[in-house]
């Protein structure tokens, strides 16, 4: 099955001087039905190190609707190693959709508090599985980390070999560790990356600073032509939406109907792309917008507010 789907552009049929765009989505949500989009290129090779380490246990840090825990529980539940999960927040007598199925999947959870939550490794509770538990290894918050940009690295790789006939490539960030995996390949083209967090202006270094690591002895080219870092389209915040965000993707649904967007990072990014299609200002003609999963998300709004559950 190929995972390359046109887009429909409804501006195209209204003003033709933007006709020269065309873009393809590359359906990475419909890879690894149990860790889909970026999450199981993020999680492989932290599993592979889990193993060199003899590790009895795997833990990790998350929201209760995190994506990056639904794909470690499930990704989990098929190995032999215990799953530990620190959950930002305090636990609920009614847990969330995301954390009932990690229960499923046979993973421990832990609450923490958003202040002893910050301090990742470093906090009291993970100190407490430490103790509780022997010889575990510890997967950065949203799978990042060195090892999380190489599994993108290797995932953009396979991406290029299959498709090159892109001027750019579109990605959604969070950590920013997929973007910087994917700038660590010397085939990757032009990469836009539009965070889907408020005041992150800085990131953009640390991308470039994690895909330098990751190319190591490899990089024979400046990381910082081509990187286009967008700080200013998380439309009010992280897993916020602005009217705006939500008026365009009740339209793309109906334009795009069997191409669901996520609520936190593929929307923003969307949105932000065609906007700038619209107007003339996107200087590519063809365009690849990778498609990073995170559909689960949308169980974190109410059914009202998801207009791809309505088409």
């Amino acid at each position: 099955m190929s995972l390359l789907f046109p887009l429909t552009l409804p501006f195209l049929v209204e003003n033709s001087s933007q006709s020269q765009y065309e873009m393809d989505v590359y359906r990475g949500d419909l890879e690894h039905s149990k860790a889909p989009g970026n999450k199981w290129h993020k999680l492989q090779h932290h599993l592979a190190e889990a193993q060199r380490q003899n590790a009895n246990v795997i833990a990790t840090f998350g929201g209760p609707f995190s994506n990056h825990l639904h794909a470690f529980g499930a990704m989990l539940a098929q190995t032999s190693f215990k799953a530990v999960a620190i959950v930002r927040g305090e636990l609920q007598p009614k847990l969330t959709p995301t954390l009932l199925d990690m229960v499923a999947s046979g993973v421990e959870l832990w609450p923490s508090t958003r202040s002893d939550y910050r301090l990742a490794e470093q906090s009291d509770v993970a100190q407490a599985i430490n103790h509780q538990y022997k010889n575990v290894y510890w997967v950065p918050e949203g799978g990042g980390g060195e090892l999380g940009a190489l599994g993108c690295r290797d995932w953009a790789v396979k991406i290029c070999a299959a498709y090159d006939q892109y001027d750019a490539w579109v990605v959604s960030a969070g950590t920013g560790t997929t973007a910087a995996g994917f700038l660590a390949n010397g085939t990757t083209p032009d990469l836009h990356v539009f965070s889907a967090l408020k005041g992150a202006s800085d990131q953009r270094n640390q991308i470039i600073e994690q895909a330098h690591k990751v190319a190591g002895n490899d990089l024979k080219y400046n990381l910082n032509n081509r990187l286009f870092f967008h700080s200013d389209c998380h439309e009010g915040g992280y897993a916020k939406h602005s009217s705006a965000l939500l008026a365009f993707l009740k339209s793309f649904a109906t334009t795009n109907p069997a191409m669901p967007l996520d609520p936190v990072y593929t929307s923003k990014s969307m949105f932000a792309v065609l906007s700038l299609m619209e107007q003339g200002a996107w200087p590519y003609r063809r365009t690849l917008f990778i498609h990073t999963g995170g559909l689960q998300g949308w169980r974190g709004y109410s059914d009202a507010s998801n207009p791809f559950s309505l088409t």
